[in-house]
Parts: structure tokens; sequence; C-alpha cells
């Protein structure tokens, strides 16, 4: 099994290395944008949404491309970030969630919370749109 993941995170860095220089920028922004969750996690479920939301990522790129390497990176992420990234983003920005929101941004580090969930979820949001038109190009 450990032989099948380090194959399919070889095969998914493989792939990544191919994409053009624009892409692989873009997604360095994400994961440092996304993966500093970590920061505000503890206290604040906008990040621990985002978190969880990044964990599923990961593991979907490894074990779908582990046990269907036929799967490009593309279509594994593409298809997972449609799939959960959507959730997350209403969980996060509910009208129900508003009083939480309002509370988390309170104070000095509920700004710097609040501009961080701000761009994390720009981010998400950009690469959502990005991955709808990758799959309605499939579909067509």
């Amino acid at each position: 099994m450990l032989d099948l993941i380090r194959e399919a995170m070889a095969a998914n860095q493989a792939e990544a290395a191919t994409y053009s220089q624009g892409v692989r920028i873009w997604m360095a922004v994400m994961s440092i944008a996304i993966l500093s969750s970590v920061i505000f996690a503890p206290w604040k479920a906008g990040a621990r949404w985002i978190l969880a939301a990044t964990l599923v990522n990961i593991l979907g790129l490894i074990l779908i491309k582990a046990f269907f390497p036929a799967f490009s990176r593309t279509m594994i992420g593409t298809s997972v970030h449609l799939i959960f990234w959507t959730p997350v983003l209403w969980m996060i920005w509910r009208p129900s969630a508003a009083t939480r929101r309002i509370s988390d941004f309170e104070g000095h580090s509920g700004l710097i919370y609040r501009v961080w969930l701000l761009a994390a979820s720009a981010i998400m949001a950009t690469s959502l749109v990005l991955d709808a038109r990758t799959a309605i190009g499939w579909a067509l």
C-alpha cells in the first residue's frame, strides 16, 4: 500500500511539473493561502473548514491516483475541488454563520483573520470558477 501511495505522489508531482509556469505559480499561491489555515484553525471555524477541505484535497489526489492511476492530476484535483470546496465555502459564508463570523472578526487578531479568510475564500472561489470551466470543457 505504501508503494502505491509513493507512486501516486510521484506521479502527481511529475504531472504538476509539466504545468505552465502560470499554473504552478497559481498552485503555490493557493497552497500558501489555504495551508496557512493551520494558524487560525485552533480558534476559528472557518479556518477549520478550509483546513479540512485541504486535507481532503491532498488525500483525494493521492488515494484516487493510487487506485486509479489512469486519472490525471488535473481531473482528480478539479473533481475534488468542485465536490468538496463548494460546500466548504457555503459552510463558511452561509447566512446562518454571520453571527459567528462577526465575533470571529473582532479585535486585532480578528482583523488579521478576516483578511486571511477573505483572501483564502477568494482564492478558493477563483479556483472553483477555473475548475468549473475545465469540467465544462470536458463535457463539451
